[in-house]
């Protein structure tokens, strides 16, 4: 890893206070067969262990608005087999959500947005060098200050650059790489959209660590085409893409 220290005192980039650290990794740091599911923290990898140490510092130093403890946590009878977990102060203390005319709801910058962040909250910066392919666009990781699991954080693509939550392939190329980067086998990547439970109009996805396998990720799935296929074992049908190799 590289530390990069520049004059931005927020995440959108106004001159003044250092910038976080640059999280430097090439396709040698990318973590193809993760840890096992009886001893998950065996072997925790260059970015697992910048990402936890970073976010419970910031737990330590009360910069969440609230303490994320052991939540009840059970799985629901039926043949989905939903993980339900009751976090009481997440949907007492979150930010509300902003309001949704249109799932292209343009940036708002009177809104609440990722450029008004604290550099407290910034863990670091996400860089790749090299190959394979030309790098997708560094993403600034920083803590989501309403947990849902240990490590949950928040990948932003430039904040300064005011994109709504409509996601990109580079965004999304970015966040599995971040995926690539841990050996727990319980770091998930997601995104949820306006309409969707998004509480920003602001290009962001979600990094976090589970507890516990899901039964979803071993169903099975019909094949549409080479690298295509349908999972209908979940709530709703969804496509799965298949990367080569």
């Amino acid at each position: 890893s590289a530390a990069a220290m520049a004059e931005t005192p927020t995440a959108g980039g106004e001159p003044g206070e250092p910038s976080p650290e640059e999280f430097v990794y090439g396709e040698d740091d990318f973590v193809l067969q993760a840890a096992s599911w009886s001893d998950p923290d065996s072997a925790p990898s260059r970015f697992d262990r910048a990402l936890l140490a970073g976010w419970s510092d910031r737990m330590e130093r009360g910069l969440f608005r609230y303490r994320l403890g052991q939540l009840p946590t059970r799985v629901l009878p039926g043949p989905v087999r939903l993980v339900a977990q009751l976090n009481e102060q997440r949907s007492a203390e979150r930010r509300p959500p902003q309001p949704v005319r249109s799932l292209r709801d343009p940036f708002d910058p009177g809104a609440f947005n990722f450029t008004r962040l604290r550099p407290t909250e910034l863990l670091f910066r996400l860089r790749r060098t090299g190959g394979p392919g030309p790098p997708p666009d560094p993403l600034l990781v920083a803590i989501n200050a309403s947990p849902l699991e240990r490590g949950h954080v928040l990948l932003l693509p430039e904040p300064a650059r005011r994109l709504p939550q409509a996601l990109t392939a580079p965004a999304l190329r970015g966040a599995l790489e971040a995926a690539l980067l841990s050996a727990h086998p319980g770091f998930r990547v997601g995104f949820n959209g306006l309409g969707g439970g998004a509480s920003v109009n602001h290009l962001h996805l979600h990094g976090l660590y589970l507890g516990r396998p899901l039964p979803l990720e071993e169903a099975p799935a019909e094949p549409l085409g080479p690298h295509l296929g349908l999972l209908r074992a979940g709530p709703a049908p969804a496509f799965l893409f298949f990367a080569p190799g």
